[in-house]
């Protein structure tokens, strides 16, 4: 078996593929047993395979390959925009409630999702650079807005820290924040929490 061909495929594709991209490569499936049997891939979950050696392989490329679909929410996006000095222990992760919640377990890297209505899926949603990979996440001022909404289920302390680094941020929107803000309900605590840091 000819490991430095695999390991090529798997390079193209970032160190992580779905079992439809390797077959299309000319390869058969039964290949990927036998990788897995000596110990070059293991399987993520079902129909995705994830080339094991000693180079990094970003969790943004296992999220985007894994779950394309999922927006990067919650404490997960305050780290990525500097909102917080905390390494988040899971990834935070919103998708439809309309999903098959089965497709969502995973072991490993270790997600927590938000089941949300779709009118909200696509309300502040961007992409990031994160470790050298674009990642989906809501912009910062949806972020905010959630944080406020799940306020009670926050540390206070994160939570008091966010709202400051988001005051403080020369990207911030305020307008667009309170726009946000309405169509979510929130306009008026979100009003208020401002107000006073601002």
């Amino acid at each position: 078996m000819d490991i430095e061909v695999y390991k090529k495929i798997f390079d193209k594709y970032n160190g992580v593929i779905k079992l439809v991209d390797f077959t299309s490569e000319g390869f058969h499936n039964t290949i990927l047993n036998k990788l897995i049997a000596e110990g070059y891939i293991e399987k993520i979950k079902t129909g995705y395979y994830e080339w094991v050696d000693s180079e990094f392989i970003s969790d943004a490329v296992v999220i985007r390959k894994l779950f394309p679909e999922a927006v990067v929410c919650m404490e997960s996006a305050l780290y990525l925009y500097g909102y917080t000095e905390r390494i988040p222990l899971a990834w935070q992760l919103a998708v439809s409630k309309n999903n098959n919640k089965s497709k969502y377990r995973i072991s490993y890297p270790p997600m927590h999702f938000y089941f949300i209505i779709d009118a909200y899926m696509n309300l502040g949603k961007t992409e990031v650079m994160f470790e050298g990979h674009l990642m989906t996440v809501f912009n910062r001022e949806r972020t905010v807005c959630d944080i406020m909404r799940y306020e009670k289920k926050m540390d206070k302390e994160v939570f008091n820290y966010a709202v400051k680094a988001y005051v403080r941020d020369p990207k911030n929107d305020i307008s667009r924040l309170m726009d946000y803000a309405e169509k979510m309900n929130i306009k008026r605590k979100v009003s208020a929490i401002i107000g006073m840091w601002m």
